[in-house]
């Protein structure tokens, strides 16, 4: 029997039922799974004592101090670390970009030596329609976006959109080589005109 606990959506008591549950028909080894386990976690509450029990445990970095990592040590458990290869996020430099940072242009150098172009600008898209949409459930978004909006008006946020639309089609029509296109849009972005090429 395997059973997979998802405790970024699951609650806890999913996870003890999952530990504690025996088969109804038959008998053997049991596999538990819990994703996204919080570093929080003190294995010491959980019922992990049945010899055909084997408890995965999936969770991101953590730290030496955390309760999941210190309890693991105390009840003797296998430990391995993968390290996975981190893929860069484009969201720093869309929050640079919306927050009016000079800083987007750095990140924009970081992206496009991993990404396309055409990538960067269609996250770009996403980056002005999240800030003319209604505002999102979670607070977190919610509050980030509240703090870019004070930075622009809506026909800032239309203008860009328009200025992206030109930009695309500039690259693609080869008036404008791509890192000058998006170098160009961070720099509207910042309130300038970039003026570095003259294609």
């Amino acid at each position: 029997m395997t059973v997979l606990v998802d405790l970024k959506q699951d609650s806890l008591e999913k996870l003890e039922w999952a530990l504690t549950s025996v088969p109804m028909f038959g008998s053997g080894p049991r596999l538990v799974v819990s994703d996204n386990t919080p570093d929080k976690l003190d294995l010491s509450v959980l019922p992990l004592g049945a010899d055909d029990l084997t408890f995965l445990l999936l969770s991101g970095p953590l730290k030496s101090a955390s309760s999941l990592l210190q309890s693991a040590q105390k009840q003797k458990a296998k430990i391995f670390v993968f390290e996975g290869e981190k893929e860069l996020s484009v969201f720093p430099f869309l929050d640079c970009l919306l927050d009016r940072k000079k800083e987007a242009f750095s990140q924009l150098e970081k992206l496009t030596s991993e990404y396309e172009w055409v990538y960067i600008l269609t996250m770009v898209y996403y980056g002005l329609r999240r800030n003319i949409l209604p505002l999102p459930a979670s607070s977190y978004a919610r509050g980030k976006i509240e703090v870019q909006k004070r930075k622009f008006k809506l026909e800032d946020f239309e203008n860009l959109y328009k200025f992206t639309l030109d930009t695309e089609f500039s690259i693609k029509m080869g008036k404008i080589p791509p890192d000058i296109g998006l170098a160009r849009l961070v720099q509207k972005f910042n309130g300038g005109e970039y003026s570095g090429y003259n294609g």
